[in-house]
């Protein structure tokens, strides 16, 4: 489990891709290109998709509140076009030849690629937005189809705790997509082993449940198995890894050294943990410390355990320099 595959990530064109965005510019982003040699990217603008130029009157979403409930489309106000069926369509059809996906990257505030961001009016005319934030039409397709993808806008992927989830899910699929592939139980196994820490981080109950799907009691075929595990795996990954089950996390591990530990290390971790829960951003030097006991002690089942390093640790050093 020591080599990370590439992810697929699927990342708007106008993200330091192209110069796609409706006013002919590209928007420079370094934490996406220091991914580059990481994942295999697919880019996609929606709107140049449809047929609108570069540059373009810009576009925007309508919400129409009436007796019979709420209607959203996306038009063009400068020249009245509505452009909903038009998205909505492209967004079917490139979605029906993904063959998969690990994860996305999109334009915050965009109406065709924005996520919970987008400025939503009440008109073509109206010059003040409404009180909400709205998803692109595009976006609302991607989640609709794929509820449980990692998604994350470019100015929260800026948010290095963000970040941190994002990568860990998108490396947790793609790995777990070459053991889907591979149609062997023994590497499903294997796994699950090494991911034990990393899925109790995120909710210990789903982790067992699926130990008990790994361990197939019903004698079931691979490809059922695999379904049923990614599916857990999908949706476990989806919630988010809190403070106090990280702590329960370490707790665990330490009980692999703990005894071997002198006063001085056993009050180290303490403190550690102490901050740790005053401070969640503390959290890679609490994994680092864990790393270097495991590899002082010779822990081997702790250093094949994802959750210290669930992504690329050379590309960890380089999205904090950006």
């Amino acid at each position: 489990m020591s080599a990370y595959p590439r992810p697929i990530i699927l990342i708007s064109k106008c993200l330091g891709f192209s110069s796609c965005r409706y006013d002919g510019q590209v928007i420079a982003s370094p934490l996406t290109d220091s991914l580059k040699p990481y994942v295999e990217f697919i880019t996609v603008c929606p709107e140049c998709e449809i047929g609108l130029g570069v540059p373009r009157k810009p576009i925007r979403i309508i919400l129409e509140i009436g007796e019979s409930g709420e209607k959203k489309t996306l038009v063009q106000p400068a020249t009245g076009l509505d452009l909903t069926e038009t998205m909505d369509d492209f967004t079917a059809a490139y979605l029906d030849k993904f063959v998969t996906v690990d994860g996305a990257i999109l334009k915050s505030k965009s109406p065709s690629c924005g996520f919970k961001s987008t400025k939503v009016f009440s008109s073509a005319g109206s010059r003040d937005c409404l009180h909400r934030q709205g998803t692109g039409l595009f976006a609302e397709g991607l989640t609709g189809r794929y509820p449980y993808l990692p998604l994350v806008d470019e100015k929260q992927f800026a948010d290095s705790a963000m970040r941190d989830h994002f990568l860990t899910q998108v490396f947790a699929l793609a790995t777990f997509r070459k053991v889907a592939g591979s149609g062997k139980m023994r590497e499903l196994v294997e796994y699950h082993t090494c991911n034990k820490l990393l899925l109790m981080a995120y909710d210990k109950g789903t982790m067992v449940r699926m130990g008990d799907i790994v361990a197939n009691h019903r004698k079931r075929p691979f490809e059922k198995v695999a379904e049923d595990y990614e599916q857990c795996l999908r949706e476990v990954l989806s919630g988010q890894a809190g403070v106090g089950s990280a702590i329960n996390v370490f707790m665990h591990a330490a009980g692999y050294f703990s005894d071997r530990l002198d006063s001085g290390e056993r009050a180290l971790l303490e403190d550690r943990l102490q901050k740790y829960r005053k401070d969640s951003a503390l959290l890679g030097e609490l994994k680092g410390l864990f790393i270097s006991w495991a590899v002082r002690f010779n822990v081997e089942y702790l250093l094949q355990q994802t959750y210290f390093c669930p992504y690329p640790e050379e590309l960890s050093g380089t999205l904090r320099q950006v």
